[in-house]
């Protein structure tokens, strides 16, 4: 395997901008999935987010749309708002550009983002591009685009599918299934998931021809970065416990899973109450509510973020240093996208289950279809270090006399 971007092929405008984004050597994902996508084939990559898996299709992806003449569009298909942007961002950075910036810029190809909840009179204005196209969209907003007339999916040559686990769950998959059917037959594909859930093998066989298979190796071993435990208590008692937690360490960046909205507004606004930088995220809030407080956590003005699980599939923040789950979630998928917030770029992380005595079970589950073993904690071991104690330099110990 090459490893060097420069070795794959790919233009030097890209390498360029891949080096000026921080991104010097290739992934192991990157390593195999750019090759294969060069060269035509379709692709299967099984691989946890924080690898690198978006560039792994955008660098290969632009390379296409840079390299030929006549236009054609690429489609990148994802479950969320959130992930639409991201991605988005992702390949406006392959392309030298800034990744919040949605002004189409002339002679490069057309990063358009169509998701329900944005405008869609303005979604529909920015598919006038002249010139090749990315389409980077949720199932329920392009199939509404393409039942209008608005988009010919004949046109949608390059197929890439997302957190296909996501689109392809019961909550998406009419609208998936529909749009899939409606692609050209001759066309390449690549499907990105975080897992291979069972029931997504007839559906690979149906879509993918002769495909490169990628498997990369899951960073939640373990003894891998991330220190998993649960602490059992009383549901009743959990809100007490995050205040106690979050008064011995306020400045670290921390995602709190909640299971309903209802619950995630509730912890937020009670932290706050104690002083404490908190705000929900779910999907009963505005696009602009969610951008303005993905963009607060970003920055450490918002430590403490509570979310549902709309925030477990492609929130791409550095240096989150704690993941606590309210409750042990119902899928070992769940668990292993919730957890994978922590642990990047190599650093050690943690992640805190929070459960009852009634809930044992949930977390045997999640230990056998995630492959992990969750230590059990007392609570001082749940608790973080206070922070005048992690601050303090080690003093030696005291003599008598």
């Amino acid at each position: 395997m090459s490893n060097s971007f420069e070795a794959m092929g790919l233009l030097p405008s890209l390498c360029a901008h891949a080096a000026q984004a921080g991104m010097d050597t290739p992934t192991p994902i990157q390593q195999q999935a750019i090759p294969a996508v060069l060269e035509g084939k379709d692709v299967l990559a099984i691989a946890p987010t924080g690898t690198g898996k978006t560039a792994a299709y955008a660098l290969p992806m632009l390379n296409h749309l840079l390299s030929v003449r006549r236009h054609y569009d690429v489609l990148v298909m994802v479950p969320t708002r959130e992930l639409v942007l991201q991605t988005a961002g992702v390949f406006r950075t392959c392309l030298g550009l800034d990744p919040k910036n949605t002004r189409q810029k002339s002679g490069t190809p057309g990063i358009i983002t169509l998701y329900g909840g944005g405008d869609r009179a303005l979604q529909a204005e920015s598919l006038n591009h002249n010139g090749p196209r990315v389409l980077i969209a949720t199932p329920g907003r392009l199939l509404d685009f393409v039942h209008m007339g608005e988009l010919d999916p004949a046109t949608l040559t390059r197929v890439v599918l997302d957190e296909a686990d996501r689109l392809f769950a019961p909550e998406f998959f009419e609208e998936s299934a529909t749009l899939v059917e409606s692609l050209p037959e001759q066309r390449q594909t690549l499907l990105f998931s975080a897992t291979f859930p069972k029931h997504l093998t007839p559906l690979v066989q149906k879509l993918l021809h002769k495909p490169v298979e990628i498997h990369v190796e899951k960073t939640t071993e373990k003894r891998g970065p991330i220190r998993q435990g649960v602490f059992f208590i009383d549901p009743a008692l959990r809100g007490a416990f995050l205040k106690t937690f979050f008064n011995r360490d306020r400045k670290s960046r921390t995602i709190v899973f909640t299971n309903t909205k209802a619950e995630a507004d509730q912890i937020a606004s009670t932290l706050r109450k104690y002083r404490m930088g908190a705000a929900p995220l779910h999907g009963d809030l505005t696009q602009a509510q969610r951008n303005a407080t993905v963009a607060s956590f970003s920055s450490g003005r918002t430590p403490i973020l509570v979310a549902t699980d709309i925030a477990a599939r492609g929130l791409d923040v550095p240096d989150v240093r704690t993941v606590i789950n309210m409750e042990p979630p119902d899928q070992a998928e769940t668990y292993l996208h919730r957890i994978g917030r922590t642990g990047r770029a190599g650093k050690t992380g943690t992640a805190l289950t929070l459960c009852s005595m009634t809930e044992r079970k949930k977390i045997r589950h999640i230990e056998v279809g995630a492959n992990v073993k969750l230590r059990v904690l007392t609570e001082e071991q749940a608790l973080p270090r206070p922070e005048a104690e992690t601050e303090a330099s080690p003093k030696k110990p005291r003599t008598k006399g």
